[in-house]
């Protein structure tokens, strides 16, 4: 039986990380509800003429990049990214999954450096004491929070290329 990306093994760690997209992606849509309710409290507030909530659209963006860091795992897991595959369609089986094991691969190898370079980068503004404008949020803090969802997508990555791979030497 094959998953939403078409495979058909696992490794041993598959389970676990599946596990973990799924706890991540929750983490995600809690933080988006919470960003739902503020901008929702701040349109109402500014209908009714009042002052809205100061800095919510720092706020926003704060959270938004939590959220898409967060929901990645689980989408990639699952089969949720765009897959470009009309020229590999009339390849042989065999050959597909090699070359979505490569492709795991490279996924892996670009979302690593991602993962490094935000980490890098929340490090940084956290050393240089960089802050949104309005409400004096620090902003190392999203990028911290979106590291583990950046690395748990590379390892997700790897993950379907060597179950990729191992379906090619099972066709």
């Amino acid at each position: 039986m094959q998953n939403a990306n078409g495979l058909a093994s696992k490794t041993i760690f598959s389970d676990a990380i599946d596990v973990a997209a799924s706890w991540l992606a929750m983490f995600g849509g809690i933080v988006l509800l919470g960003i739902l309710i503020m901008v929702s409290v701040s349109i109402s507030l500014r209908a009714l003429g009042m002052m809205p909530i100061q800095g919510d659209f720092e706020l926003l963006q704060v959270g938004l990049a939590i959220v898409v860091g967060s929901f990645l795992p689980w989408c990639h897991a699952h089969g949720g990214n765009m897959f470009v595959d009309f020229v590999t369609k009339t390849l042989p089986i065999r050959r597909q999954c090699q070359l979505d094991a490569l492709a795991g691969l490279l996924v892996f190898v670009m979302l690593s450096i991602i993962a490094w370079r935000s980490g890098a980068g929340a490090i940084a503004s956290k050393a240089s004491g960089e802050i949104t404008m309005i409400r004096g949020f620090p902003i190392w803090i999203s990028y911290a929070l979106m590291v583990p969802g950046l690395a748990l997508t590379a390892i997700v990555a790897l993950d379907i290329g060597v179950r990729k791979w191992m379906d090619s030497k099972s066709v």
